[in-house]
């Protein structure tokens, strides 16, 4: 007797079909502007190659409650801020800042939400958003910028980078500013910390204190001015 199929894939049209379901229900699903979570981030490819004028030319990912901010050049130097925005108030700005003007690679992870940014916090050894490590990974040398609290107008500065941490702590001791001994614990030594992913196994992680922060967020700030100067002199214009 011979067998009829009368199964879904019996023809060509069915099999065009299934093959179509199966396509839409097994396709990764896409970030929203509202509610994405930061698993869905990682998700994102890395940034797109960009040129530069006078400015960083800057790729925007929205993400509802953050947003990701990549400027990519031909430099092996990157600064990064993984808590701008909302989140340590005024890291993304001097990283631009210092992008801009030294035409290096930029990325920040902004918080945008009206209240609670400080829940958007992921620390540096946990720090895997796929942009961020591709342009930390292609980097020879790596400043990441964070803030932490204190009414007084501080640095520390820690990272694996230690002759570079030198040149830092020098520069910006010349121009005025005050710089203390890191803590344990902000000091940013382990090797996971996405400033020392680098092609050189270290980098330079800067924590800054609130009050100077509030002052790099002022109109026109001769400080911010002043640190990008001298940040720029203890990289010595690396290409």
């Amino acid at each position: 007797m011979k067998m009829i199929n009368t199964g879904i894939f019996a023809r060509p049209k069915r099999i065009l079909i299934c093959s179509c379901l199966l396509v839409l229900l097994f396709a990764e699903p896409t970030a929203t502007a509202s509610g994405a979570t930061y698993l869905e981030a990682r998700e994102l490819p890395p940034p797109p190659e960009a040129t530069l004028d006078d400015e960083v030319n800057i790729n925007v990912k929205n993400f509802g409650d953050y947003e990701i901010r990549t400027g990519v050049t031909d430099s092996k130097v990157a600064v990064i801020a993984i808590h701008g925005g909302k989140i340590e108030q005024g890291t993304s700005e001097l990283a631009y800042a210092l992008s801009a003007r030294n035409h290096y690679n930029y990325y920040t992870y902004l918080g945008v939400k009206n209240k609670d940014n400080a829940s958007l916090h992921i620390p540096s050894a946990q720090f895997e958003e796929p942009a961020a490590l591709a342009m930390v990974a292609q980097s020879e040398t790596t400043l990441s910028i964070h803030g932490c609290s204190g009414a007084g107008e501080f640095t520390y500065i820690g990272g694996l980078d230690t002759s570079l941490a030198g040149k830092v702590k020098d520069a910006l001791t010349e121009y005025g500013f005050t710089v203390l001994d890191a803590p344990k614990h902000l000091a940013g030594l382990s090797p996971d910390n996405i400033v020392n992913r680098n092609q050189n196994g270290g980098g330079v992680q800067l924590e800054i204190s609130k009050g100077l922060r509030v002052q790099f967020l002022d109109a026109d700030s001769s400080q911010l001015t002043r640190y990008v100067a001298a940040l720029s002199e203890a990289l010595g214009n690396r290409p």
